[in-house]
């Protein structure tokens, strides 16, 4: 298929208006101001990043007529080897369809003295392609320089040009750019040239603005600034970099005429859609079944392919091309899902969205630039309904297709003079219920699982389906659970019953469980609200924190046991203005039933919040897991074993396995040398062991990791408790039982506690001595 595809794009390439391999060696153009650069600048290295000083980072535009030209220049400081490593590798990316590059100069300067670095028989032009991983190629290139001789200490000083727009701007302009940069920077410079009286529109920062002759200039700079750090777990809409945006266009409406004179069907198109209706009307009696066909049959039939090149990066391919590939990009299948239920009698249109600012799009200017994917707003008996034509197996009839809510849209139409608000249906859901039963604590526990996912969950999981056989997924599930229950065996075939009209899928399960009671004890955990209750690696935070959403998941436990136990039944409730979690304990007779839930109610913690945030998930995970005790599963002791290495057995046993970030006053010293093992959610316990390997050694030794760091304690039950806190380097948390020995170490007496991890075998010990 790659052949394929590959063959395809040479072939495109060979009728490129302008050969990939092209580009030109001059000086810079005349219009462009020579800024001066502070080549003697001192620079201490432990100021820098990745060993690289920006002295300069410029950007000068010129529009003229119908063309723009683009000259851009780096003036780098490199100060380490790293630094050489990461500056001296230099790219130009471009487009071959309507741009041409220009490399004016590369020169290194060492001592004072400028040499020039650049050989244009030392460039090399490569096919990009960054996104071929998601199936779109859109033929820009890359030119490749690699300097030579770079030593810490030189400047590196580079520029070059990019001339010509996108045709389908038909000159008009529009442009964002940054004042913000990656690595500390002296001076970052925007410099726009603009025809003077030509309306230009800009947000964010304001310029200084001259005028020279025909031309006005506008001038954005920055000095000083320092190297941006992007905290992690942001939102997708959240632009933690200082920005400008330009744009000629003078409203949406005008966006909309643009969009229009694209999505145009052609005569032989029109043709090919009616055939293709026709067919539906013949095989689906019903309004409502023939509209299901024709969704269903461009998300599914017409597999997703996009080769963006030239005037496709934003046009469509016309709809009888579509029919003829059977493969597209989102502008293809919404062009022809469009066309298709309009054909049916359907109001419809393709619509233009944002799939990472979405809300926030409102507060752009208008650009046709802004967006990144496109869906399709239907109408039906007034009501509006939107489709996303991309998503394969797909459950759900019209009105209940759970599309994700992009925030806005420009819908592609004439009549449009404003983005238009979605509103779509989120009612995806999670349940998961586990059964455990206890005949007797000899014999293996029985476990059934049911999981049921409705609307988007549901679309995500059957198109996780279409692509593993049943008997991965049995294989996968089992492995999920064995994380908590080692020794556990399926106890029948995994059964799927999927309800795609209603949008629902149901997987059943069943265990054995042997040994569950044979500690006397066991926990339970709800690992799917788990997954989503991680904590971010940046806590003083200064940008806002991401939350999952739309999130709605219930995990309910029973336990069955052959007699009563002292259970006392509780709820609590946790809410912030991000989430409501709830935990309920009931207890009826010989049967236990604990249920959490977890409802997102928006997708972003903020800033001010956080702190807050943080804490009602301290208090959430110290009381996540459920722990129980049945008196007829303890182990009988005819003789009870009053050694000490029995007493600290007994105590790691007899502790919860309480997953907490705090352990009170005492523990507060300890948490800073644990804090990498301490057991983390499973998205982040699910790195393979061969990952560990790749992992830094450590400088010296954390609390209790060798004779010399011994952990102090006053009784054996805190021995427990910090074990129970710890976690492998592979982020499991299941172990062998523990050998408990004595030594001496120089004045001290040690605990050395020896355990086997049960995932990846690694062994860990910890050392503890008396307080």
């Amino acid at each position: 298929m790659r052949s394929t595809i590959l063959s395809l794009l040479a072939t495109l390439a060979l009728a490129l208006p302008v050969c990939a391999r092209e580009f030109a060696v001059r000086p810079a153009p005349q219009w462009v101001e020579k800024t001066a650069a502070e080549l003697t600048l001192n620079v201490a290295k432990e100021n820098v990043r990745w060993g690289i000083y920006d002295i300069l980072s410029e950007e000068q535009t010129r529009v003229h007529g119908g063309e723009t030209s683009r000259y851009y220049r780096t003036v780098r400081k490199v100060l380490s080897p790293s630094g050489v490593q990461n500056a001296s590798e230099l790219s130009f990316d471009f487009d071959p369809t309507f741009e041409k590059l220009t490399i004016h100069s590369a020169s290194i300067v060492r001592d004072g003295k400028s040499v020039q670095a650049f050989d244009a028989a030392d460039v090399r032009v490569i096919e990009k392609e960054e996104d071929a991983d998601d199936r779109i190629y859109d033929g820009e290139r890359t030119a490749l320089l690699f300097l030579n001789d770079v030593r810490p200490g030189d400047i590196i000083d580079y520029s070059w040009s990019i001339d010509g727009a996108n045709p389908l701007l038909a000159g008009k302009f529009t442009e964002t750019f940054e004042l913000s940069s990656g690595v500390p920077a002296r001076l970052v410079r925007t410099r726009i040239v603009w025809p003077l009286g030509r309306p230009l529109q800009w947000r964010g920062a304001e310029p200084r603005i001259a005028t020279n002759g025909a031309e006005q200039v506008f001038v954005w700079e920055r000095r000083d600034v320092a190297a941006l750090d992007v905290e992690d777990e942001i939102p997708s809409w959240y632009e933690p970099w200082e920005t400008v945006q330009l744009s000629e266009f003078a409203s949406w409406s005008e966006v909309a005429q643009w969009s229009t004179a694209m999505f145009k069907v052609d005569a032989k198109s029109s043709a090919a859609i009616k055939t293709l209706a026709d067919k539906i009307r013949r095989e689906h009696l019903t309004p409502d079944g023939r509209l299901t066909a024709a969704i269903r049959f461009v998300q599914d039939d017409i597999r997703y392919l996009g080769i963006e090149m030239g005037r496709n990066s934003h046009e469509p391919h016309q709809p009888s091309e579509t029919l003829d590939q059977r493969w597209g990009d989102c502008k293809d299948k919404a062009l022809l899902l469009s066309a298709l239920l309009r054909e049916l009698g359907v109001e419809a249109y393709p619509a233009l969205v944002n799939t990472k600012l979405r809300s926030r799009l409102i507060n752009r200017l208008p650009s046709p630039f802004l967006f990144d994917h496109v869906i399709v707003q239907a109408i039906v008996a007034g009501k509006t309904y939107w489709i996303d034509g991309t998503i394969s197996d797909q459950g759900g009839a019209l009105t209940s297709l759970e599309t994700p809510n992009d925030g806005y849209a420009l819908v592609v139409r004439p009549e449009s003079t404003a983005l238009a608000k979605i509103e779509t249906n989120e009612k995806g859901a999670t349940r998961v219920e586990k059964t455990y039963t206890t005949r007797n604590y000899k014999e293996p526990v029985l476990l059934d699982v049911r999981t049921t996912y409705s609307g988007g969950e549901a679309d995500a999981m059957r198109s996780a389906l279409a692509t593993m056989s049943k008997a991965d997924l049995a294989k996968d599930r089992i492995n999920d659970l064995a994380a908590d229950q080692p020794k556990i065996e399926a106890a029948g075939a995994l059964q799927i019953f999927d309800d795609r009209l209603r949008n629902n899928i149901v997987i059943k399960e069943k265990y054995r469980v042997p040994d569950l009671w044979r500690d006397g004890s066991w926990t339970w955990y709800p690992r799917e609200i788990e997954s989503h209750l991680q904590r971010p690696d940046t806590m003083i935070r200064s940008m806002p924190l991401a939350f999952d959403y739309p999130l709605d998941v219930a995990e309910t436990v029973t336990f069955n046991f052959p007699e009563e136990l002292s259970v006392e039944g509780r709820s609590s409730v946790t809410e912030t203005p991000t989430f409501r979690h709830e935990y309920t304990i009931d207890r009826n007779g010989r049967t236990i039933v604990v249920k959490q839930t977890l409802h997102a109610r928006k997708d972003v913690v903020d800033v001010a919040a956080v702190p807050d945030h943080l804490t009602k998930l301290n208090g959430i995970w110290s009381e996540i897991g459920f722990s129980l005790s049945p008196d007829g599963a303890q182990p009988a002791t005819a003789e009870k074993d009053t050694s000490a290495a029995a007493d600290i057995q007994r105590a790691i046993r007899d502790t919860p396995a309480v997953w907490k970030w705090t352990f009170g006053v005492t523990f507060i010293g300890l948490l800073v040398g644990v804090a990498t093992y301490i057991a983390v959610p499973r998205a982040r316990r699910a790195r393979r062991v061969e990952e560990i390997a790749a992992v830094a050694p450590r400088r010296g030794f954390g609390p209790g990791e060798a004779p010399m760091s011994a952990v102090p304690v006053r009784h054996e039950h805190e021995i427990g408790l910090h074990l129970s806190n710890l976690a492998c380097r592979c982020g499991a948390r299941l172990f062998s039982d523990a050998d408990v020995q004595r030594a001496r170490y120089g004045e001290q007496d040690l605990t050395i506690i020896t355990r086997q991890c049960g995932k990846c075998g690694q062994e860990q010990a910890m050392y503890f001595t008396a307080a």
